[in-house]
């Protein structure tokens, strides 16, 4: 197993502590590599894209 660098840790706290502070739940999964990584970043990205839409269609009902 390949350790994370302390600035990849920090990245990812910084990332939880964003997602905690605007009340989002997430899940915490390890990452098997770089392309495992890219691949997950990906997969977040378009769920808060997700997210983002429905917060939209929300706001326009009210």
């Amino acid at each position: 197993m390949k350790r994370a660098s302390p600035v990849q840790l920090r990245q990812s706290l910084e990332v939880a502590n964003t997602l905690v502070k605007h009340g989002i739940q997430f899940v915490c999964v390890p990452v098997i590599d770089e392309a495992d990584a890219m691949n997950l970043a990906g997969q977040a990205a378009q769920r808060l894209e997700r997210l983002a839409y429905i917060a939209e269609a929300q706001e326009k009902r009210t």
